[in-house]
Order: structure tokens, then sequence, then C-alpha cells
């Protein structure tokens, strides 16, 4: 490989050992890497069913890892158009000033003033603007869980701009639907609510397989069905810890020159690096593996 994108180290054995053509699992966001799954698929149209139908605010929960972020992005992705302003932004370690400048420039504001009151105006502004033509306009926040008080309010202001009965959705993702407990008002604005669910063992396998025949390579000659099924297992189908795994097993084996990848091995590769985390992420999955 050559140019830009070339890997070397780690990451260039890995591919070159497996003849891939690039790494299959990771946490790098791309819209054709999202994996769409029957859940992803039902919150997709129920939130398009709340921004068609004029709700103020969505709530996407579910476990850290689940997905919502991505499913934030892909949900971006299929819904911007000429006829649809829609924007991703993140609150994590965003003050409310920060994130004002940050949707202010994704709104085209390309200086955006500095103070919170003239941001707010100028955000306000081009939100009703576009209400008013009956163009939709969806704002999904990531993160809201780990929101500032000052940021959580904004959003509630946000929520209420109206427009000839218009007004803005936000697609809000938190860990729990428990997000706003307390926060009142917003808490009582929230129009639905969606769980994301981990995916099941059948979701797992098929994302293993369509990763790495996109990556190249037939699933068969890397994976064996004992080896993805212990990943499904090992994850409890967590997509954060399925992609992470994934890629671990690839690493290991080519250092260790052995495929396909065997279930022996997956659970090898799953003691020797997860045991290092965190004792919530141990005692989440040692209830999982047991259930």
């Amino acid at each position: 490989m050559s140019g830009p994108k070339a890997r070397t180290g780690i990451a260039a054995r890995y591919l070159a050992y497996w003849g891939l053509s690039f790494p299959p699992f990771g946490p790098d966001w791309a819209p054709q890497r999202f994996f769409l799954t029957s859940t992803a698929e039902e919150a997709l149209a129920r939130a398009e069913f709340a921004v068609t139908r004029g709700y103020a605010a969505v709530l996407i929960s579910g476990l850290a890892g689940v997905g919502k972020s991505w499913f934030l992005r892909w949900m971006i992705d299929q819904w911007r158009s000429p006829r649809a302003m829609g924007f991703y932004l993140s609150t994590l370690g965003r003050s409310r000033e920060l994130w004002l400048t940050e949707l202010a420039m994704q709104l085209g504001v390309i200086q955006p003033p500095g103070s919170p009151v003239r941001l707010w105006r100028e955000i306000s502004q081009r939100i009703l603007a576009a209400c008013l033509s009956d163009q939709p306009c969806v704002l999904a926040v990531d993160d809201v869980s780990s929101a500032e008080p000052s940021l959580i309010s904004m959003l509630w202001a946000l929520a209420q701009l109206t427009a000839r009965g218009r007004h803005p959705t936000l697609v809000l993702a938190g860990r729990s639907e428990s997000t706003f407990s307390g926060r009142e008002p917003f808490a009582d604005w929230i129009d639905m609510r969606i769980v994301l669910e981990p995916w099941s063992e059948e979701e797992v396998l098929r994302f293993l397989c369509y990763r790495i025949q996109s990556a190249g390579r037939e699933p068969k000659d890397v994976f064996t069905k004992d080896a993805m099924e212990n990943i499904s297992r090992l994850t409890g189908g967590i997509p954060r810890h399925v992609n992470r795994l994934a890629e671990w097993c690839l690493v290991a084996a080519a250092g260790a020159d052995v495929r396909p990848i065997d279930g022996e091995l997956v659970e090898e590769v799953y003691d020797e690096f997860y045991r290092h985390l965190d004792t919530e992420w141990q005692i989440s999955q040692s209830a999982l593996v047991s259930s």
C-alpha cells in the first residue's frame, strides 16, 4: 500500500497475513460500515415517523457500545437532502457556548457571533426559516447523558422553536430511558422513546461474514462457526465489543500463524485482553455469559 492511507506496523502485518484489502473491524465511522439490523431499521422507521408527524423530541437509549452514535450518524446520512436539514452533534465535553457554536457552523453561519445571546438568535432564525418553508429539520444529539444542565435547557428551548405549526425534531441518544430523570421540564418533552438492543447471535454471525467478505476474503477461511459463536457469546452482542474482539482475534492469529481462527483462540484472546478492562464491563459480561 502507498499514499496517505498506507498502513504500517501491526495493522499492515495482519492485513497482509489475511489478505484483506482494509481493516474489516474497528471504531472508525463510515456510512458503508453501518450494519442494518431489524432493530435499527425499526428505530429508523419510528424516527422518520416522529419527524413527519412533527414530534419535538425522540430519545434513543441503550447500553454503552450498542451503537447509538453510529445509528444517529447513519440516520442523518439517510435523512439529509436538499429538502431536509439534518445535523449530528455530540454534547460530550461541550459547554453550552461551544455546542451552540458548532451548531451555528453546521447551519452555515460563517463567523458565529461570540456571545450566547447572539449565537442563539442566529441559530433560531435559521431553524425558524426552515420551519416557515416546510423544510424538515432534524438535530441528532449524541451523549445527552453527559450534557451539562445549561445545555439540557438549551436543547429544551430548541425543541420549542415553532413556526407555522412546525418545529425541529431532536433525536437524542443516551444510555438509558432515565437520562432526563429529574431534569424538568425537558423530561416531559420526550415524545417517543426507542431502545436499541444488542445484536442476536444470528446478526453477529451475519455481520462478521459481511465484513470479511467486504474486505476480500471468504469468512470460512478466517473464522470457524464456533469462533463466530464465541464472539457473539462473549461480547453479549454489543457491537462495539464485537468489532473490538474480532479485530484482536485477527491480530493475535496473525502473530501466532493460526488460521482459521477457532473458538478456543477467541476465548484465549478474550481472557488475555478483556481481563484488563474496567470492573463494570467484566461484571456486565459475566452476567451475560451466565444467563
